[in-house]
């Protein structure tokens, strides 16, 4: 058991300091650009969430270099050093009024385009030497996901403290004791995903070996491998076109809800690696499949999983999150600072791009 906690340390630091398939499939022969490097980047440089807002801007979010915006030509690049509330990003949405929220290790963080205002979160005085040594891998004051209400309330997954629902004013706490007890004999649940389901259900997924937790507004459902789900460490949650609730896990493939119980989709062996850690439905339906493997991206048709063959990668390819535009071009986003645009012929290297304006 030790061994087991060890590990889910290691490996929520690795998520968290870095923590989407049809007609004929796209040409694989990719071209990616060739940049010269001006940035030299690490494994805890990490592009960790792609985001299109109601104006067609696309937005990522980074683990060290704050957020940028791409309007469709150029790039613009918010940091500490321009208000933001901290470098690390983990989560973003738009609200009803073109408001941007923030999930940064310093708490939430609302934008509206000219300043930026934080809100922290509650403070967690339990304290043991565990958790100091591995923050900031786990560190329960950080908001790693969001989900924002009709009626402007908010839900706040946390790097570590479970799920607030935030009114405002108030912060009232649930799955806090959901997950393996770590090293320390407490739980420290980090939830890295939250969505909304087309019944209205809302859907979290725990890094934590919390499994996935559903709340129908009154009670919370629990979903783990008894039940079907690959793994009890969720990586991501989507919800597809026709309303089907998907999970990419640490180790188990990806799920989808059936009924009351999951059905699992796994490659033990293959280019695309069980280990799949965000999924995107492109407006064609194809649905894509990002992954730790040596590919990194394929795309789920028929039964198999296609990889998007990437000619410059000699190693493993750590993809973290995808987004598509309206132009329909998917983004791929990982460490290493990678930011790749693909236009269904062609990959695209903005990995050194998006700083250079």
């Amino acid at each position: 058991m030790t061994n087991r906690l060890a590990q889910f340390a290691c490996l929520a630091a690795l998520l968290l300091s870095l923590v989407s398939c049809g007609s004929p499939g796209p040409s694989r022969n990719s071209t990616p650009d060739s940049i010269p490097a001006t940035v030299y980047y690490n494994a805890g440089d990490v592009v960790t969430k792609g985001y299109m807002d109601r104006s067609g801007n696309v937005w990522f979010t980074t683990s060290q270099e704050g957020i940028f915006k791409y309007d469709g030509e150029s790039f613009r690049n918010w940091t500490v050093a321009d208000g933001l509330c901290g470098n690390e990003v983990w989560a973003i949405q738009e609200d009803s009024r073109g408001i941007l929220w923030l999930g940064t290790e310093n708490g939430l963080c609302r934008f509206d385009g000219d300043r930026f205002e934080t809100t922290r979160l509650p403070k967690v005085e339990v304290q043991t030497d565990w958790l100091t040594e591995t923050y900031p891998g786990v560190n329960p004051e950080g908001v790693s996901s969001l989900w924002l209400e009709d009626d402007g309330t908010c839900w706040i997954g946390s790097n570590g403290a479970g799920v607030y629902h935030y009114d405002g004013k108030t912060f009232t706490p649930y799955l806090q004791d959901r997950g393996a007890l770590m090293p320390d004999s407490l739980p420290h649940n980090v939830i890295v995903t939250i969505f909304e389901d087309q019944a209205g259900n809302l859907w979290m997924g725990s890094f934590s070996h919390g499994g996935v937790s559903k709340y129908d507004g009154e009670t919370f459902t629990h979903y783990g491998t008894a039940e079907g789900v690959g793994d009890d460490m969720i990586s991501s949650g989507y919800v597809d076109a026709a309303g089907r609730v998907w999970f990419g896990t640490r180790k188990g493939g990806m799920s989808y809800l059936d009924g009351d119980s999951f059905v699992t989709i796994q490659q033990p062996e293959g280019p695309c690696h069980n280990n799949m850690t965000t999924l995107l439905e492109d407006r064609s339906g194809r649905l894509w499949v990002a992954s730790y493997a040596r590919s990194g991206v394929c795309w789920y048709e028929n039964g198999e999983f296609i990889p998007l063959e990437i000619e410059h990668s000699d190693q493993l390819v750590d993809i973290k999150c995808m987004v598509e535009d309206r132009q329909g071009n998917i983004w791929f986003g990982g460490r290493y600072g990678i930011l790749w645009r693909y236009d269904g012929e062609q990959l695209t290297d903005f990995t050194q791009r998006k700083r250079q304006g």
